[in-house]
C-alpha cells in the first residue's frame, strides 16, 4: 500500500532535514561539550561521560530534524544553537 502523499515532504525539504540531522545535529553536539568543558575547572569527568552522551544527543537531534516539518526551521535552530556555543567558547578562553 503506498503512503499517502500528504504525510511525505518534498525532496528539497527532505535534503534540508537530512543535511540538518547529520551535520547540524554533530556541530551542534560537538560545540554543546566544548562550551560544557570551557565552563568547568575539572574536565576529567567530562571526557567520560562525552565519550557516551555525544551519541545520544546527536541522535536526538537527528530524530528531531525529521519531526519538524520544515528543513529551513531546523537548520535556523542548529545555526543558532552552534553561535551560542561558540561564543560561550569564545568568551571563556
Amino acid at each position: 500500500m503506498p503512503a499517502n502523499k500528504k504525510h511525505l515532504s518534498r525532496p528539497g525539504q527532505r535534503i534540508l532535514k537530512i543535511t540538518a540531522g547529520i551535520l547540524g545535529g554533530f556541530f551542534v553536539t560537538v560545540l554543546f561539550y566544548n562550551a560544557l568543558g570551557s565552563l568547568m575547572k575539572q574536565k576529567d569527568a567530562l571526557i567520560i561521560t562525552t565519550a557516551y552522551t555525544s551519541f545520544i544527543l546527536w541522535a536526538i537531534l537527528l530524530i528531531i530534524a525529521f519531526l519538524v516539518k520544515n528543513g529551513w526551521k531546523v537548520w535556523g535552530i542548529y545555526f543558532l544553537l552552534i553561535l551560542l556555543f561558540g561564543v560561550i567558547i569564545f568568551l571563556n578562553k
